[in-house]
Order: C-alpha cells, then structure tokens, then sequence
C-alpha cells in the first residue's frame, strides 16, 4: 500500500518549532540512509521534548511498517506502534488526510478491510481528489468481496491518474473477478507498456488470456514472465496447466516439477499435478492429495473427495474431466 512519509510540507510549519528542527532533520536523514532504527530513535526524542509534533509520529509510524523485524511477534508490536503513531497524528490534525490514508493503508496490510474502508473514507471526505486514498479505498473494497464499490473508486482514481501502476493492476484484478476479462488484459496491456519488465502484469494478463480462450498469447505471457523472474512459481503453474490441457503431458508435468522447485507449499500445485496424473497414476495423484491436504488442512474433505475419487476408472475420469474440460 502507499503510503505518505511528511517532508519538505507546509502542515510541517505547525509543528517543527525551532529548538527541534536539527533534530527533525537528523530523523529525516537517517531515513534516507535506510537507517530506520535510529531514525525511529531521533523521532522518539522529538515526541518527548514536543509531544505534539504532528510529522513526527506520523513519519515514525511509517518507519515502524518499515523496519525489518525478527520474528511475528515483534512484527506484530511494530505495527501496533505503527497505529498508535498514526492514530496520535489523527488527534493533532484531524483536518489533515495523510495519516488516515496511512492507517488505511496498515489496515489493508493486516487484512482489516472494514476498519480500512472507515479511514480511507475519512481521507476522502477531507480532500476527495486524494489519488492515493481513493486507490487504497479501492483495494480495500475489493480484497473485502465489494468489487462494484471497488470499480467505482478506480474509475474515479483513474480520472485523476489514468496511467498510474497500482491502479491497473488492482482494477484489472477486479475486472477478472467480475468476468471482464476484456476489460482485465486492456489495463494489463496499459500496465506492461509502462513497464515492461513487470512479471506480475504479464502473469494476470496471461490468465485473462486463458479465459477468453487465447492459449498461445496466454502461454506467450507466461514464457515473458518466467523469463524476467525464473523462480515465478505460479507462472510455471499456469504453463503446466496450459500444457496438459494441449496434450503436451510430459511437459506439464516437468512444468509443474519446476513450480514446485520455487514454491513447495503451494497447495494448487500439488492439486493440478494429482488432477494431471488421475488416470495414468492414480496412486501418485493420490500421495498429491495428500501432500495438498497437509499444505491446506481447510479444504482436507475437498482433497479426501478426490482420493475416494481414485478408487474408480468413473472417479478418476470425473476430476480430470471437471478440471480440464471446462474453462481454465
């Protein structure tokens, strides 16, 4: 998510005073040289000699998102310094948008889409033409199942910056889970004209292809994508898928040998490689099943469906049948 870190601001003027300038430029250049520890330090001072100083808990709370943690739970403390600064913020200036978007931004990142939704809107109801808000309020929509909501915030987005990166990506994902698969490879063709070194642009144009039915500009995709990132799992996923539903079995299968190489507890490799193998090998179609189960304990009675489906030529048949022929 993105998020704004307090520079060279006019809201800045409210709150530097003069006897903590030095030190509010000391924190900014720690920040610069990728020295977040001491920058959180020198903010941590600041707070204390000033306790109402605005850019400084709201530039620390981007700093604590930032830092490298050693473990969960200290990740998990960071980010609930990294709330409490912006929250602190919010009560000094509750006119100004940027720490509500910060929290917003957090919220999405923790998977707290309703609480997201609530600030971003605040964001918005303070400046309505805030890009960054109105994006993240986007993504929260949709990351929460409301994809129309979501589809109205990116199109409003969009007028203010048609060509920006995170909204084509994350409006093209909205269109392919609305089946506007047309819609999806436009913004991904948009996207990959910006950059064309983006893996992940080329992966979901790549699986919009395969829903309109384009194989081999599908498979293109997916070859242009493994060659900018060789260890892109899910790329080699959707070429083995690809490959086994043209014939090319042995190929799918050594793809799907390489998805795993990059991803080994991807629990749909395991599935497609166990669907692949269902009639020829239903004993390894099994011990994948399984292998899935293990990876993916809350769809166990989906994965023992399929083992029990093993037993019979009619079983075996069904799962390949239901998985390849139907619509990728």
């Amino acid at each position: 998510m993105r998020k704004l870190c307090v520079g060279v601001a006019v809201v800045l003027l409210l709150t530097a005073c003069n006897s903590n300038k030095a030190l509010f430029q000391k924190a900014r250049l720690a920040t610069a040289q990728g020295k977040y520890e001491q920058a959180i330090a020198l903010y941590t001072r600041l707070v204390k000699q000033e306790p109402n100083h605005f850019a400084a808990y709201l530039n620390r709370g981007i700093l604590w998102e930032q830092r490298k943690t050693k473990n969960d739970k200290e990740k998990q403390q960071y980010l609930l310094n990294a709330e409490h600064d912006y929250q602190r913020a919010m009560e000094l200036e509750p006119n100004v948008a940027e720490p509500y978007n910060n929290l917003g931004a957090l919220y999405i990142d923790t998977n707290r889409y309703i609480d997201a939704v609530g600030v971003l809107t605040d964001a918005l109801n303070l400046n309505t033409n805030y890009f960054t808000a109105r994006v993240n309020r986007a993504i929260a929509y949709y990351r929460s199942g409301r994809t129309l909501d979501a589809l109205i915030d990116f199109n409003k987005a969009a007028q203010l910056r048609p060509r920006d990166p995170l909204l084509l990506l994350n409006r093209a994902l909205t269109y392919f889970d609305m089946g506007e698969y047309e819609s999806a490879v436009r913004d991904l063709t948009v996207l990959i004209a910006l950059n064309p070194k983006d893996a992940r642009a080329y992966l979901e144009r790549a699986r919009s292809l395969m829903r309109l039915d384009y194989p081999a500009d599908a498979y293109a995709d997916l070859e242009t994508a493994v060659s900018i990132k060789p260890t892109y799992a899910l790329a080699y996923y959707y070429m083995g898928d690809l490959m086994f539903r043209k014939g090319e079995v042995d190929r799918a299968l050594g793809l799907l040998q390489e998805s795993k190489k990059w991803a080994d507890k991807y629990a749909p490799t395991y599935e497609l490689m166990g669907d692949m193998l269902a009639m020829s090998d239903p004993i390894s179609a099994t011990a994948n099943y399984m292998a899935a189960r293990k990876l993916d304990p809350a769809r166990a009675a989906h994965y023992e469906a399929k083992m029990r489906a093993m037993r019979t030529e009619k079983g075996r048949e069904q799962v390949q049948t239901r998985r390849f022929y139907s619509e990728p």
